[in-house]
């Protein structure tokens, strides 16, 4: 262990201003709405200096690969000089069609020129999460990443508030919702948040998917069909009270798997070894060790798609 070569296959570098938000035990919802406030007030020099941080405590701590998701665009270029190797995704997001549709093409022009400088560091695009995305954003975007294959992740399966949001449109999730989108209709797909993603089409983009905490036997096996792939976030799970991720049901059905630190707003470091520590002692008796490690090495790099 001492010499592997670790991936860290999820995480929001430019989020590393907001590390004071560090939960301990906060219900999901109030934690998003908290970091939708300060973000606002942050200048970019302050997510600039965030970033270049993150990638020398990655490097640091023996870390070689890496799954970056910015909604600013600020980690593409350093990410492409560091080093690293990996996928770096613009995220998209939106309920309203009308505005989200558009933001989804200047993404994809970015995207277009970012990848004339790829190397060992891919650009991809990231589609936030169901609870944040008009369906007409999911469906043109997964469509997009299929015709052009570009690397797609998504977060999905977080939380209960996601479940109950996408079951019957209730809870505090439909709440922050109804907030930022009044005007729009939308009505419940009344299944689970894997289910709907494949109504969409958006599974056979093989998109990494992110968390995957709150899932049935129908969701692990639409993942498995789709060839689909997951990311674990353990700390992060846990102190947003979202629950323990099945990993021995992942594992069962030989879905590829990757260990993720989140970022520094919602986990207490960028060390893919302390995040493995943790899996370690949440999985006990449930999951071997040699899986997690895999985890964070082999798994990780498959799921970047990095070659070795």
């Amino acid at each position: 262990m001492r010499n592997a070569a670790f991936v860290n296959a999820h995480t929001h570098l430019e989020l590393g201003p907001f590390a004071d938000l560090l939960p301990t035990a906060q219900p999901f919802t109030e934690w998003v709405l908290e970091l939708i406030k300060r973000r606002g007030g942050v200048e970019n020099l302050a997510y600039q200096q965030a970033i270049e941080a993150a990638i020398a405590t990655l490097i640091a701590a023996g870390t070689v690969a890496v799954g970056d998701i910015s909604s600013t665009g600020l980690s593409v270029e350093p990410l492409l000089r560091s080093g690293l190797a990996g996928v770096v995704y613009l995220e998209v997001l939106g309920f309203d069609p009308a505005q989200s549709l558009p933001r989804l093409a200047a993404r994809q022009r970015e995207i277009d020129a970012w990848r004339q400088q790829e190397g060992r560091m891919q650009v991809g695009l990231s589609v936030h999460a169901p609870y944040s995305c008009a369906p007409a954003l999911f469906e043109a975007a997964a469509e997009w990443c299929r015709a052009e294959a570009v690397p797609l992740a998504i977060h999905v399966a977080e939380s209960p508030e996601e479940v109950a949001f996408l079951a019957t449109k209730s809870g505090p999730m439909a709440a922050l919702n109804a907030r930022f989108t009044p005007n729009v209709i939308w009505n419940a797909p009344g299944c689970s948040p894997i289910q709907y993603l494949e109504q969409l089409g958006v599974l056979a983009a093989r998109p990494v998917l992110i968390h995957g905490v709150q899932v049935d036997a129908q969701d692990l096996a639409l993942i498995k069909a789709s060839g689909a792939m997951m990311v674990h976030c353990p700390r992060s799970n846990e102190r947003l009270m979202c629950g323990r991720m099945p990993l021995e049901r992942y594992l069962e059905l030989g879905i590829p798997l990757a260990l993720g630190t989140d970022s520094l707003a919602s986990s207490p470091s960028l060390d893919v070894r302390e995040e493995l520590a943790f899996a370690r002692d949440l999985h006990a008796g449930l999951v071997a060790e040699s899986d997690l490690l895999a985890m964070a090495t082999s798994g990780g790099r498959q799921i970047l798609g990095i070659a070795g």
